[in-house]
């Protein structure tokens, strides 16, 4: 095996590991659980609690089709978590802004989400360093 291919066989099981620790790790159960929503709903409602935005917007950072946006957008709302308001100087747009109990439940998911997994609290300092230095070079 050429050094070439090691690496790249290398990268390729490193990239893997670091997705089933962000994407697939059990952190969207978790939150779906404490928040009583979808992790597709938190997502959005986590979007929103930052600041509104447009319908549009919200659809492009949720790599999302609008009316599938359209539809999630919706439940939030029934369950009182955003709400639309008129965009103040273009009439065709609609904002979507998270409520007080929306922006607590995105508070919430935000504090499961950015727990650090157990493993990872467990390096030592030094290695944090070391892990936040080489990711930093492939950032």
């Amino acid at each position: 095996m050429t050094d070439q291919r090691r690496r790249e066989d290398l990268a390729r099981d490193v990239w893997s590991m670091m997705a089933d620790m962000v994407i697939n790790h059990d952190r969207k159960r978790e939150v779906a659980e404490a928040t009583g929503i979808s992790f597709a709903k938190t997502r959005a409602l986590r979007r929103v609690a930052h600041r509104a935005l447009s319908m549009g917007e919200l659809a492009t950072l949720l790599s999302m089709d609008p009316p599938n946006v359209t539809t999630l957008v919706d439940d939030l709302e029934s369950a009182g978590l955003v709400r639309r308001q008129p965009h103040p100087t273009d009439r065709r747009v609609w904002l979507v802004e998270a409520t007080a109990v929306g922006r607590r439940i995105a508070r919430q998911a935000d504090d499961i989400l950015e727990r650090p997994p157990a493993g990872l609290r467990g390096l030592s300092a030094p290695d944090l360093e070391e892990l936040r230095r080489i990711l930093a070079l492939v950032g």
